[in-house]
C-alpha cells in the first residue's frame, strides 16, 4: 500500500473551486431572477407583489364596509305574551340590547290599570300606567319604551281586561 503524498496548495485549490462554484452560482440565480421579474413587469405593467397587496387591501377594504353595515342597529322580537287576571305575571325574559320596548294590545276596550316592569332581581324598575292615554284614546294600545339594558326582566300585570304584550330589543 502506498502513502499519497500531500501537494503543497492543494487543499486552497480546491476551496477556491468551491467559492467560484457558489459565487456563480449566486450571480446566476440573480439574474434568472432579475430576468423574470422584468419580464413580469414588461407584460402586466407592474410588479407581481404589487398586484398581491393591491388585492389584500381591497379585500380589507371590502370586510370593513361589511363590518359597517353589520352595524346597524334595529328592533330585534324578544318574545310575546298575554296577561290576564289568572296569569297577571310573564316569564323571565332576557333583553339583549341597551334599550328595549313594550307593545300592548288589548282585546277588550276597559279601563286597566297598567303594568310593573321587574328585573331578574325582583327590584321594579319601572311602572307604566297608560290610564290617562286611555282616557282620552279609549281604543288606544301602546307602546312603552324602556332605557334599561342587556338583561333579563318580567311584567306584572295590575288588573283588568286580557291584554298583549310583545317585547322587542335595539341593538
Amino acid at each position: 500500500m502506498g502513502i499519497v503524498k500531500k501537494e503543497k496548495g492543494g487543499d486552497s485549490v480546491f476551496k477556491k473551486k468551491q467559492v467560484l462554484t457558489i459565487a456563480s452560482i449566486v450571480v446566476i440565480s440573480f439574474l434568472i431572477g432579475t430576468t423574470f421579474n422584468v419580464m413580469a413587469m414588461a407584460t402586466d405593467g407592474g410588479n407581481p407583489f404589487d398586484k398581491i397587496w393591491e388585492a389584500i387591501y381591497d379585500l380589507q377594504a371590502r370586510v370593513t364596509a361589511l363590518e359597517e353595515t353589520s352595524n346597524t342597529k334595529t328592533w330585534h322580537f324578544v318574545t310575546n305574551f298575554t296577561l290576564s287576571e289568572e296569569q297577571s305575571m310573564s316569564q323571565l325574559f332576557f333583553v339583549q340590547g341597551e334599550k328595549w320596548r313594550i307593545k300592548w294590545e288589548r282585546q277588550q276596550l276597559q279601563s286597566w290599570y297598567g303594568f310593573i316592569i321587574w328585573d331578574e332581581n325582583g327590584y321594579a324598575i319601572d311602572y307604566v300606567n297608560p290610564g290617562t292615554i286611555l282616557m282620552f284614546y279609549p281604543d288606544a294600545n301602546g307602546i312603552h319604551y324602556v332605557p334599561h339594558g342587556k338583561g333579563s326582566y318580567y311584567i306584572e300585570w295590575l288588573s283588568g281586561p286580557d291584554v298583549n304584550f310583545t317585547i322587542g330589543s335595539y341593538h
